[in-house]
């Protein structure tokens, strides 16, 4: 009997986690490129098919679609919170030209010739007004006087961006892959507990739900059925 499986990924998330393991999987410490990320992603959505959820090889699973989940990177020019000593006005950060943007928009400009694949992009937003804030770690010097506040620099502050629409598209695919008997099973790459109802939704309706949160710790609520 074929198994129709759809692969769901949160694409944030992956890439995050990717980039958290490539000291052992790509035995490098620069960042990754858009290939290297796409044929992860690839062999990722092969090894579920080809092992199933018992770890034998398995050859019942059959791709229905990957749903690749993200938000265009960001085109924007912000000026840094800080001057730093020497200059006479606040530089400018330009995100257009930021590696980590360029290998985000390659990442999905690849995604779209992939087989099978489907993109869900949600927005990027950002408020100028309350657009950066400091760092969990000065904000824990600070507070344990380790700094102060003059000892602080644009490294201790990071820009507030936000994707917006990503979990509804996400939520919606899942309730109509359900609700219309589409798959027999699906898979999520995440680790949002915004997904448990959807999740939940998926199983009252006899879909084998699995979720995949790459070895990181997770909400016990993801796992409820």
């Amino acid at each position: 009997m074929d198994i129709r499986t759809a692969v769901l990924v949160d694409g944030s998330f992956f890439v995050k986690r990717l980039d958290h393991y490539k000291r052992k999987f790509f035995r490098t410490a620069d960042p990754l490129t858009a290939e290297q990320i796409v044929k992860a992603l690839v062999s990722s959505v092969r090894k579920h098919l080809r092992y199933g959820d018992s770890g034998k090889q398995d050859t019942s699973h059959h791709l229905y679609r990957i749903y690749y989940y993200d938000a265009p990177p960001l085109d924007i020019k912000v000026h840094y919170p800080l001057s730093e000593a020497g200059e006479t006005r606040c530089r400018v950060k330009d995100y257009k030209t930021e590696p980590s943007s360029i290998i985000r928009g390659e990442v999905l400009e690849q995604l779209k010739m992939q087989r099978k694949l489907a993109l869900r992009l949600g927005t990027t937003k950002h408020d100028k007004s309350k657009g950066w804030r400091l760092t969990p770690s000065a904000t824990q010097d600070l507070l344990k006087k380790r700094k102060s506040f003059t000892d602080l620099t644009n490294a201790d502050f990071v820009y507030e961006v936000r994707q917006k629409g990503v979990d509804i598209k996400l939520g919606l695919d899942i309730s109509t892959l359900s609700y219309e008997k589409q798959v027999d099973k699906i898979i999520l790459i995440a680790g949002d507990s915004d997904f448990v109802p959807a999740a939940k939704m998926a199983r009252k309706h006899g879909i084998d739900f699995i979720l995949d949160p790459l070895r990181n710790n997770i909400d016990p609520s993801l796992n409820e059925q």
